[in-house]
């Protein structure tokens, strides 16, 4: 039987997060070059923590684990005896037949990897709706990290009209992320920020 906490993925994800706040408020000891390189693995170690946390809780929600107020989640069926059950659950349940592959990369996937499961008025669903942006925008700057190729770059380049209000074509990932443009905060700070507050926010009834 799994954990019946939301509290597990929740407080190991943001002791994640205090680990890699820490290397983000040492980077400007750094040279440049190195700073934007440390920036870019931290991006994608952080969304990779994300989504085993999202996961996580959805997997838990699907055993009938409680909110952290004690609130039962509300199932469209009876819940799952295990973690590894749910996933089996978010896979097959009312799938017609055909395995879904699981996604919790941007809001639009996890929605519908939970959607047969999880009434959609769930906490979880409607803390990943709010925090959509901010979800979908880490997932391209991370996608065109590691798949450096016109159509990420495409898709970067929106990322880059939102900051620069155009796309100039010197700036990477990494100089994006510790941008001082982007004053108060650079854009990985906010990411930081903003995953802990969304992960709160999933385990909130």
């Amino acid at each position: 039987m799994p954990p019946r906490s939301l509290r597990v993925p929740c407080d190991w994800f943001l002791a994640q997060n205090a680990k890699h706040c820490q290397i983000e408020a040492a980077l400007p000891t750094l040279n440049p070059a190195l700073q934007k390189a440390l920036a870019e693995l931290l991006l994608m170690r952080l969304f990779d923590d994300l989504q085993e946390a999202l996961a996580g809780i959805a997997y838990r929600l699907a055993c009938g684990a409680p909110y952290v107020d004690n609130t039962s989640p509300t199932l469209f069926t009876a819940p799952a005896r295990s973690t590894m059950a749910a996933r089996t659950m978010f896979e097959t349940y009312n799938r017609g037949g055909r395995r879904y592959y699981v996604k919790w990369s941007k809001t639009t996937y996890i929605k519908d990897t939970v959607k047969h499961v999880l009434d959609p008025t769930n906490s979880f669903t409607l803390a990943c709706d709010a925090h959509a942006l901010t979800i979908s925008e880490m997932q391209i700057v991370r996608n065109r990290i590691a798949h450096r190729n016109t159509t990420t770059r495409a898709r970067f380049n929106t990322v880059l009209q939102r900051y620069y209000g155009g796309t100039p074509s010197n700036v990477t990932p990494g100089l994006l992320l510790i941008a001082p443009r982007t004053v108060p905060a650079t854009p990985l700070s906010r990411y930081l920020t903003a995953t802990r507050v969304l992960v709160k926010d999933c385990v909130r009834a």
